[in-house]
């Protein structure tokens, strides 16, 4: 079996209403930075992504889906340029090879992160889905076999302007099946940040619900220390990416100074990178993303993990069905998983074309047994949403 073609798909999905815009300086009609925010990154009004999608000569096809909530075009010309002419004739069975071979040809010019890993990261996922279709089996069995048929989630990104908004939709969550959830930074500050934090935990017992908080690395020193301690006595699960993302040696005296574990892996890329994070105890939470690290990799990352006896907790932000699926079978498949990142918005917004088999029941996300992800993509129905696409070979 080899692979004859790579069709690349951007997809831009408006937004069910205009977003506001107080608080935002707007790059152009859909980019926008937060004025509020110290070291804002960029966001869409639309939700963005990059699919890929490899056929064989036997027939067989597979999808994967990279992280690319903004420029997605940057992406996808990495895909067309570079990435998918490497592919074309090679075995999408030996995604391992692959990847090796993809991430070689990056590392003497330097580009071994950022956009490039990216679009590596869609391509091995598609590979994987693509050998689960062709041997009959799911993902999570070509990877060893599932230590669970269950995830426990966490709900990230909790609605509400204040704080009692906050608390009314966690209510809401509860009634759900949720028993934790992630707050990220207000924006406001650090004593804003900590009212609320404390008003949850008011209100719901650690017995009752894991809490979460994502400073987005927005701390200083100072704030970073001092969060942290009130996170400590908060009983909180983790302190996600407290500080700038290159102060890795802050990262590692913040995790020996406070109760609380430091989680990182949004911005990281390779094993490589997580081996210097883990060894210098910056991490004690491991975050790795599948749109930025692939399924190859990101088991790497997790058995990394295991070695120094750390958690995997995955971080999910935009991804749809492809990505979240992806996501679910590694989980699945590694004995040290703590707990899920789920954010329903992305999938809502694609579940016009993309069919999944997991489901959320209770709180918790069924793994699929159906070959490959379990992920049936339309591409009669996702063309609306299509801005761009390219066939490379075939």
């Amino acid at each position: 079996m080899k692979i004859t073609a790579v069709d690349i798909y951007i997809v831009k999905i408006p937004p069910a209403r205009p977003v506001q815009p107080g608080g935002k300086r707007f790059l152009g009609a859909d980019y926008y930075v937060s004025d509020s925010n110290r070291r804002s990154c960029v966001y869409s009004v639309n939700a963005e992504t990059v699919f890929v999608k490899l056929s064989t000569d036997e027939g067989v096809n597979g999808w994967g889906e990279l992280l690319a909530p903004t420029h997605p075009e940057i992406a996808a010309t990495v895909l067309k340029t570079h990435l998918a002419p490497l592919l074309l004739g090679a075995r999408p069975l030996d995604q391992q090879v692959l990847w090796d071979r993809m991430l070689d040809t990056l590392r003497e010019r330097g580009y071994t992160g950022g956009y490039l890993v990216d679009a590596m990261a869609g391509l091995d996922i598609a590979c994987w889905d693509l050998k689960g279709k062709a041997l009959g089996l799911p993902v999570y069995a070509l990877l060893g076999g599932r230590y669970r048929d269950k995830l426990r989630c966490y709900c990230s990104s909790v609605p509400g302007g204040s704080v009692e908004e906050k608390l009314e939709h966690i209510a809401r969550l509860r009634e759900e099946g949720f028993q934790g959830v992630k707050i990220h930074t207000f924006g406001r500050g650090k004593a804003s940040d900590l009212k609320l934090l404390q008003a949850i935990r008011e209100r719901y017992g650690p017995d009752e619900l894991d809490l979460m908080y994502d400073a987005h690395g927005k701390c200083t020193h100072s704030e970073a220390y001092g969060i942290g301690r009130a996170l400590g006595e908060l009983d909180a699960l983790f302190f996600e990416s407290p500080l700038t993302f290159e102060d890795r040696d802050g990262h590692s005296r913040l995790a020996e100074a406070i109760d609380t574990a430091v989680a990182v892996g949004e911005p990281l890329r390779t094993i490589y990178t997580f081996k210097e994070w883990i060894a210098s105890g910056a991490i004690e939470v491991v975050q790795p993303d599948m749109g930025r690290n692939g399924i190859t990799e990101m088991m790497r990352i997790g058995h990394l993990a295991e070695a120094f006896h750390l958690p995997f907790a995955p971080h999910l932000s935009a991804h749809q069905g492809i990505g979240h699926a992806a996501s679910i079978h590694v989980s699945a498949a590694l004995s040290n998983f703590m707990i899920y990142e789920y954010q329903p918005n992305a999938l809502r917004v694609s579940a016009d074309y993309a069919q999944v088999q997991f489901r959320l029941e209770n709180g918790h996300l069924t793994v699929p047994d159906a070959p490959g992800l379990g992920v049936t993509m339309d591409e009669t129905a996702m063309r609306r949403f299509v801005t761009a696409h390219e066939r490379v070979g075939g």
